[in-house]
């Protein structure tokens, strides 16, 4: 251990080429590459001590790490917290909370101004300490400017010692906080509070009023737009700001009347005050029945102004603008009436969600005039809604019975499942003094039965029914927003139309069965509010059928990337932007991953709900690159249903007279689509996309290319094996290879176009486009997915088949789908091994077990050896690390290799009996790179691993 810590000492301090363990070099960590939560994360899960000093503390800091600290207390992990209270910034909730947890000594200094920030976590005899500017607050673990150094020690460091001498002598002198000192810190951090608080009001009630940044972009859109067009839509993410994006606009075009609708009372009274707020000089009514004057704006009900005697009264032409909240509603016949009696000038069209399943086509009402988009992950990032703390819990099991689909409604509330959910509530808590919850839940019946239940527990809530008036709807959601209930428990009824800004904590009780439904209720705690620093999510997952629509959901990718899916599980934190985080228990990633592996994604039914929302949304037939540029089922997904879109677009469009393909066109078409698709690096598809060009292949100029255009150099011998698979002068005898034509050809030193490929790209226009459609869907896969730099034309801890994994090294391999476990390149000199993780042993040949992120134990074939007749073996010469060793790794049967590198070095090779009684060799291997945490945590963690 000390010579790895000097080699990284040397790489950190006196030349960053010098190779070492990555694990243990100096770090500077701040929130630009990964958030500094997921590395806190990490490193409380894996310590067998902490130590946590910082000057501020919130409860939205504490939130994140939750999980961990639980974890911690189970296994009777013991932690240190040291705190303190100038300008009175640490919350006492957050200290309350802390307090929970027998594992913590909990201290707070208030004799001097404390600013120092330091996390320390102990692992055997190696301290990992990060010391710098962040202190325990949501801020500064996600989004935060901060800088942090990162440095590992072995306990007998200088720099160990000295810091937690120092660490010691300041806290070994305190006494230990009990709650009684917490309220009495209380008082002074609430008079504070108070103090501060008059402060912010006075100061946003002196502000104008303007639109943020996405906003800004939007009313330049709607600008342009209006010159050109009568109608438009604008797709916004809940608590966006749409209501304010629309009263912006009007005050902009300064239109002489003006028409708002919605389906809700609640929603247009609060638009109401919105266009009030911003257009202070017009007169605004709301529109009934047994009134018709005029004025500037009217706000009107779709339900009073959509019948005809009512909407006739008005001129067609008397409206200038209209704008028509939750549009996607419109394909309702109140709707149509009402737009195709009134004739505005301009027609603004607002809706979170457009993609909707009654087929109606919203897109084509607006004539395909997008005037703005602005989805959840765009609406996080740039801060305009609420930061959300998810939490995937684990649903209880009855009688051995996982709740799932199926689970009677009398299991689904029993006691032990309302004591598990209060639990959690409790446990994870929310932003603020008080609890303002919302549940969803399954069935009618079960919303009134926990509502019930609830209350014998003392829990103040109410259960409301879709047949509920709209009276006792605003009654009790008055109720929860005044503090008289804590839940509302209901089905359906939440989804959208209503506006609860104060929800700090949404639990989910339900089985995920679309992702629109799944957003739209997470999103009814986004919205920001005066006393809410984050929401509290809390999950509840059973074993159901479609819970992999979670991570597709929070996420916001539709492409249903199997590996994305799992990457977004491990960590979704550092995949979600702003200051938000996500975290499942293990548990509940296993479910997860589980449907994840087992599910086919390539259906026609999944394929073509996502075709028929592009066509709407295009206004033409969408290719395969129009799926993957807006986000939705990768085209990747779609060749698997089958080989090429050709026959996809024949099945789902049968009425589209497309041309014909002749069989060597549909040859062609064929091979690009399933030997090329996705790409995994650039090279074969731009070689195609140049010839194509100059109908010749120029491997200077290509390589020119590739080191202009896309930071690749010495790319010569990669080029060279991309033309060669094009030529089809490698995988010559695969099987499933030979039945394609080349699209290359070779006459002695010049490579050109296949004459036929050529002929047919320059007279059939529709095999022209879905060929100029898989070079760019294909340069932007690997552009976004497998972006390459450097030399090396395959990537660390990215997926591959192992057909792939010889492709992209450039060896030169004809049978890549029946390699087993290893495979020698002699003449290259190397060897490509094949490492399957799994955790059921009987189910796998050898026991390879992981001992950290670079060592390892594993197995060659069966009835191999180190030496035969004398002579070293091709096992021998493993493990007298004669070859180059290329490492891929996978978690299970049925899934493709993560590739991970180089091994540095065999550290030991020796002949074993394996536990089926085979005679096989043992090595303990050392990788070059430490394998990425995300995968080692998705692959390794769960296996036999020391």
């Amino acid at each position: 251990m000390e010579n790895i810590l000097i080699n990284s000492i040397k790489t950190s301090l006196i030349d960053r080429e010098i190779e070492s363990s990555d694990r243990y070099q100096h770090k500077l960590i701040s929130n630009r590459e990964e958030k500094i939560i997921s590395l806190l994360r990490r490193e409380l899960e894996e310590c067998e001590e902490f130590i946590i000093s910082v000057a501020f503390i919130t409860m939205s800091g504490v939130t994140m790490i939750l999980e961990q600290l639980r974890e911690l207390d189970k296994r009777g992990v013991k932690g240190k917290i040291l705190t303190g209270d100038y300008l009175n910034f640490t919350q006492p909730k957050a200290l309350k909370k802390l307090l929970e947890f027998k594992n913590i000594e909990l201290k707070i200094l208030s004799t001097e101004k404390f600013h120092a920030k330091g996390y320390f976590f102990k692992k055997g005899n190696i301290w990992s300490m990060m010391i710098g500017s962040s202190n325990l607050t949501q801020t500064a673990l996600t989004t935060n400017f901060e800088w942090n150094l990162m440095i590992n020690s072995l306990e007998s460091g200088r720099i160990i010692k000295d810091t937690l001498e120092n660490f010691y002598e300041v806290f070994n002198g305190l006494e230990n906080l009990t709650i009684e000192k917490i309220i009495e810190y209380e008082n002074v951090y609430e008079f504070n509070r108070e103090y501060r608080e008059r402060r912010k009001e006075k100061e946003l009630k002196e502000e104008k009023i303007k639109p943020n940044m996405m906003q800004i972009q939007a009313l330049e859109n709607l600008r342009v737009l209006r010159k050109y067009e009568k109608r438009g839509l604008l797709i916004s993410a809940t608590g966006t700001g749409k209501t304010y994006l629309s009263a912006f606009d009007v005050q902009n075009c300064n239109p002489k009347r003006v028409l708002f609708i919605a389906h809700r009372k609640t929603i247009l009274e609060k638009a109401k005050e919105t266009f009030e707020k911003i257009l202070k000089e017009r007169e605004i009514i709301i529109y009934n029945n047994d009134e018709n004057r005029e004025a500037d704006i009217v706000f009107a009900m779709i339900q009073t102004l959509g019948k005809e005697e009512n909407f006739r009264k008005f001129p067609r032409d008397y409206f200038d603008y209209i704008v028509i909240d939750e549009v996607h509603h419109s394909g309702a016949k109140t709707y149509q009436n009402l737009i195709n009696y009134f004739i505005p000038k301009f027609l603004l069209g607002m809706t979170a969600t457009p993609e909707r399943g009654d087929n109606f086509d919203i897109y084509k009402l607006f004539d395909n005039n997008i005037a703005y988009e602005i989805r959840l992950y765009d609406a996080l990032k740039e801060s305009l809604l609420c930061p959300f703390h998810y939490f995937g819990v684990s649903d209880i099991e009855i009688n051995g019975e996982i709740i799932s689909e199926k689970t009677h409604i009398n299991k689904l509330v029993v006691s032990e499942r309302v004591e598990h959910i209060l639990e959690k509530s409790r446990f994870y808590g929310y932003s603020g003094d008080k609890l303002h919850g919302l549940i969803f839940v399954s069935r009618v019946e079960e919303a009134i039965i926990l509502s019930e239940k609830f209350k014998e527990r003392g829990v103040r809530c109410e259960a409301l029914k879709g047949d509920d008036s709209d009276e006792k709807r605003e009654k009790t959601i008055k109720k929860l927003e005044d503090g008289e209930i804590e839940y509302i428990i209901t089905v359906d009824i939440f989804n959208e139309g209503v506006d609860i800004p104060c929800i700090n904590q949404v639990i989910l009780l339900r089985p995920t069965q679309s992702s629109i439904v799944y957003i739209q209720q997470l999103g009814r705690g986004l919205r920001k509010y005066k006393d809410k620093e984050y929401l509290v999510i809390l999950d509840f997952i059973g074993n159901y059928e479609k819970n992999f629509l979670i991570p597709i959901a929070i996420s916001q990718n539709n492409s249903f990337d199997k590996d994305y899916m799992k990457r977004f599980l491990v960590n979704g934190t550092n995949i979600i932007p702003g200051e938000s985080s996500i975290i499942f228990e293990e548990i509940v990633k296993e479910r997860i991953f589980d449907n994840i592996n087992k599910n086919n994604f390539s259906t026609k039914k999944n394929i073509e709900k996502d075709f028929i929302f592009l066509e709407k949304q295009l206004g033409r037939i969408p290719m395969l690159s129009d799926f993957f540029e807006r986000n939705m089922i990768d085209p990747s997904v779609i060749l698997k249903y089958k080989k090429t879109y050709d026959e996809v677009l024949r099945i789902l469009k049968p009425k589209l007279e497309l041309e014909p393909l002749n069989q060597k066109e549909n040859n062609y078409l064929t091979f690009l689509s399933s030997f090329f698709t996705p790409a995994k690096r650039v090279h074969e598809m731009l070689i195609l996309k140049e010839a194509l060009i100059n109908k010749d292949v120029n491997i200077e100029i290509i390589e020119k290319i590739l080191e202009n255009e896309y930071s690749l150099k010495n790319q010569k011998e990669s080029v060279e094996n991309g033309v060669k698979h094009l030529l089809k002068e490698i995988f010559v005898s695969l099987s499933t290879a030979k039945e394609f034509y080349p699209i290359l050809e070779r006459y002695g030193d010049k490579i050109v176009l296949a004459k036929d490929f050529f002929e047919s790209y320059s007279k059939n226009r529709y095999f022209k486009d879905l060929i100029d459609d898989l070079i760019k869907y294909n340069l932007a896969y690997s552009g976004k997915n497998y972006k390459q730099v450097g030399e090396k034309s395959i990537l660390k801890y990215k997926e591959y088949s192992k057909q792939e994994a010889f492709w992209y090294l450039n060896l030169d391999f004809n049978n890549g789908y029946q390699v087993s476990g290893y495979t020698v390149f002699e003449e290259a000199r190397k060897v490509i091994l094949f490492i399957t993780v799994d955790n059921d042993l009987d189910m796998t040949q050898y026991d390879n077990v992981f001992y950290d992120r670079r060592k390892f134990v594993w197995f060659s074939k069966n009835k191999r050896c180190l030496k035969r007749d004398g002579k070293l073996t091709a096992e021998g010469k493993i493990a007298e690390n004669y070859y180059t060793l290329e490492a891929f790794l996978k978690r299970k049967t049925g899934e493709n290799f993560y590739y991970i590198g180089e091994i540095e070095t065999v550290l030991e090779g020796k002949d074993t009996i394996n536990y089926k009684g085979n005679s096989v060799v043992e090595y303990l291997l050392l990788l070059k790179d430490e394998i990425e945490n995300d995968l080692y945590q998705y692959v390794v963690k769960n296996s036999s691993s020391k």
